[in-house]
């Protein structure tokens, strides 16, 4: 048997060993060898020590996560945004009803509320630490917000938020848009009212997509879509001022730049008002800002939609599109402004509006 001796090494190791050999000896020869045994021996001891620790907090964390977890029954959480507004816990009790009727007793959904929730992070942190769960449903902004700072590794579907565009393209979330597809509220626009040719529309850059699929939809409807793209908030209303100008009718979309406040969207109603030109939105909440028409996602639908992508997500299906337009929509016609503007509305298109304002004013 060939062994090879412990003090035949080559190279930088045989350096090193040497070092630190030396600085044995030299201690050794100062007749303190037995202290530094000891210390030695005390560093091992104390690395022991954390080690152990680290391994029961470990330990600990995972039994506290599945503690009172069932096997075989998927957990979802819903964090509602505020379940005062009648529009998320709508969409709540559709998404609930709806998982529901798929998974029966197999199923456990928890609820958060973070309306008054000034932490709302740590609030979810903290559930998250208790407990694993299959889906996370976000309603609103704020849900998904605090959510996405924890980054987890669990899918996260979602509905009823502005600025939803940013998440298309970000790993494991899902949802539905906040209003309806482009095409389909420029051919509602165009069946009420059919002389309209000029349709503005402020814009940031988050909105350019939009914008390129609404003017390739407008060209078939013999519409012009006249974009201005806002850089920032400071400037929109001076835009607006010019835009208004050069279009028939002014067309809000969904924008967190161009609506960053209720003041300032306010600022807007005033401006088109002053110029006699029409609002066509895409949420009834405008109607009563003085917008003229609104074409809206309908909420109990988008709960439900959100439901079903959920439901694949726990059937291991992975969704091709990451976030699904709305499949109905509800509309809100303002017949006063109507009137004040001496609009040119088709009469038949009234047996499509869901909720008529200002009628017989």
């Amino acid at each position: 048997m060939n062994l090879r001796p412990n003090n035949i090494r080559t190279g930088r190791y045989h350096s090193d060993d040497d070092n630190y050999r030396s600085s044995i000896d030299k201690s050794n020869t100062g007749g303190n060898r037995h202290a530094v045994i000891e210390l030695l021996s005390r560093i091992l001891l104390l690395s022991m020590a954390l080690l152990l620790v680290s391994c029961t907090q470990n330990l600990g964390s995972n039994l506290n996560k599945g503690k009172n977890e069932s096997p075989g029954i998927k957990k979802i959480l819903v964090i509602n945004t505020n379940r005062s507004l009648e529009r998320y816990s709508v969409s709540q009790a559709s998404f609930i009803e709806t998982i529901n009727l798929a998974w029966e007793s197999t199923l456990s959904i928890n609820t958060v509320d973070l309306h008054h929730d000034n932490a709302p992070i740590d609030t979810l942190q903290d559930m998250l630490n208790q407990h694993h769960y299959d889906a996370i449903y976000c309603i609103g902004a704020k849900a998904l917000g605090a959510i996405d700072y924890i980054d987890p590794e669990t899918p996260v579907i979602f509905s009823s938020v502005l600025n939803w565009r940013r998440f298309i393209n970000q790993p494991n979330y899902y949802g539905v848009a906040s209003e309806v597809p482009p095409e389909a509220q420029l051919t509602w626009f165009k069946h009420f009212f059919p002389a309209i040719k000029k349709v503005g529309v402020l814009y940031s850059a988050n909105n350019r997509k939009l914008l390129k699929d609404a003017s390739q939809a407008a060209n078939k409807l013999s519409i012009q879509i006249i974009g201005e793209e806002v850089s920032s908030e400071a400037n929109t209303l001076e835009q607006a001022n010019a835009l208004l100008q050069k279009v028939d009718v002014l067309w809000l979309v969904s924008d967190s730049t161009v609506l960053s406040s209720a003041e300032s969207a306010q600022q807007l109603f005033d401006a088109a008002n002053e110029h006699k030109t029409p609002v066509f939105s895409y949420n009834p909440v405008f109607i009563e800002m003085g917008a003229v028409l609104s074409i809206a996602a309908d909420v109990p639908t988008t709960g439900r939609q959100a439901a079903l992508i959920t439901n694949s997500l726990l059937n291991a299906r992975n969704e091709q599109t990451s976030v699904q337009y709305p499949a109905g929509s509800s509309i809100s016609l303002n017949m006063k402004k109507v009137l004040a503007y001496d609009l040119e509305l088709n009469s038949n298109a009234l047996d499509s509006v869901n909720d008529i304002v200002g009628e017989g004013e």
